[in-house]
């Protein structure tokens, strides 16, 4: 029997105006990642490999931590964020009239997708299967570098809490630049359990 770490790091927060930053391939301020990196390896967290979203707020933070501990990265492009569809990377200030719509997604996000959005079915089975593939292939600590979604829904995955549920995006806080650990036991099985949640590492670091 053993039992291994997995750390899922949080973005830090994109320079763009607030709005559902989806897909669309923002970025985060190099020198802020250069904070979060330093602030990640004084942790003292041992890993053996990096899996990233390619999405470039996730995979450029992932690059600088490889190249300052030598570690290996695997793009994992289904570690991306939900597909906002007509809304992804608009600004909420340019989306006035469409308030309606954006009300009923966020009372219901299972029920009332966005216009040309990924549903949040979709978005639980693609997250749902690479966190299994995931596990099922793993052979030593990992740092995977993701996005506030995906997390929700690994956990989701992880303790049986219903996904459909508006109150889990809601009211479950998951900073930019935060890690929440997990570990993973094999015996005749494979055992997660979730140790920690949000956990922030970088002081003054706001929410997006």
């Amino acid at each position: 029997m053993k039992t291994l770490n997995l750390y899922l790091v949080r973005h830090g927060k994109v320079v763009a105006p607030p709005g559902l930053h989806g897909q669309t391939d923002l970025k985060v301020d190099h020198v802020e990642q250069l904070k979060i990196a330093q602030a990640w390896e004084g942790r003292g967290e041992s890993v053996a490999g990096i899996i990233s979203s390619p999405l470039s707020r996730c995979h450029d933070l992932a690059q600088i931590i490889a190249e300052q501990q030598l570690l290996p990265i695997n793009v994992e492009n289904d570690l991306q964020e939900l597909n906002f569809g007509d809304f992804d990377g608009v600004p909420f200030d340019m989306i006035p009239e469409h308030w309606d719509k954006l009300d009923a997604f966020w009372n219901a996000p299972a029920q009332h997708p966005l216009p040309n959005a990924e549903t949040l079915e979709a978005f639980y089975q693609r997250v749902s299967c690479v966190w299994s593939q995931i596990i099922n292939d793993i052979n030593d600590n990992l740092l995977i570098v993701t996005h506030g979604g995906v997390i929700r829904i690994i956990l989701a995955h992880v303790l049986g809490v219903d996904w459909r549920n508006p109150r889990w995006y809601s009211t479950l806080a998951i900073g930019n630049a935060s890690v929440t650990h997990i570990t993973i036991t094999i015996d005749d099985q494979i055992y997660a359990s979730v140790r920690s949640i949000g956990v922030p590492f970088v002081e003054n670091e706001s929410r997006k």
